[in-house]
């Protein structure tokens, strides 16, 4: 037998597993902000077969593929920098928001997994969380279950992104740069401290009534 007499290689790649989709099922692009320690751009991923940003984010590890990248200065102005196609490695991702995403209110119906995995959606609250990573302050709504502590909340490894809604981000280096999304997905890696703003309460009545 030769090196040439071996099979093809069927391990599966970022490509072959998320990227790849059903005939059926058209592909559909994100428009997303990507924010790492030192590293802000502008650009688009591919969804694939998966319905939503946070679908996508919770299947994958690795690098990940962006498109149409335009390199974003420190206040979130954009820069002549474009690069046709990027690779990132997740672990240096401190948080993705989707600046064009729809919000989502409490009570409008959105499907509860969006913001978590499992449990009756009749248990979810939302609660306003403060979240501090090395270079960002990060306010928002996170979809919790009623009786989730602070201590269960950062000590958990699930989802690995968490997903906020009703978001301002504030740089810790210059507090003048403030910036709000609809959505954002948090590393949790990246995640240094939290709070809650609301004491435990529920300001916006429970999700999908």
């Amino acid at each position: 037998m030769t090196w040439d007499d071996l099979p093809e290689s069927t391990s599966p790649t970022f490509d072959t597993m998320f990227l790849t989709h059903e005939p059926e099922v058209e592909a559909r692009d994100a428009s997303i902000e990507l924010v790492g320690t030192s590293l802000r751009l502008r650009c688009l991923i591919s969804l694939g077969r998966f319905p939503r940003l946070t679908d996508l984010m919770s299947s994958t590890s690795g690098f990940i593929r962006v498109r149409d990248a335009r390199l974003l200065a420190a206040d979130g102005e954009p820069t002549g920098d474009v690069l046709p196609e990027l690779m990132i490695d997740q672990d240096s991702i401190t948080f993705i928001a989707e600046p064009d995403a729809p919000l989502h209110e409490p009570g409008s119906g959105s499907p509860p997994d969006e913001f978590g995995v499992g449990g009756n959606p009749v248990d979810r609250r939302t609660r306003r969380f403060a979240l501090f990573t090395d270079g960002h302050e990060l306010s928002g709504l996170v979809y919790l279950f009623g009786e989730t502590d602070m201590a269960s909340f950062v000590e958990s490894t699930h989802p690995r992104f968490i997903p906020l809604t009703d978001v301002t981000v504030r740089s810790l280096a210059d507090h003048r740069n403030l910036t709000s999304y609809p959505f954002v997905l948090v590393n949790r890696a990246r995640l240094l401290a939290a709070a809650e703003l609301d004491g435990g309460a529920d300001p916006g009545g429970r999700p999908g009534l």
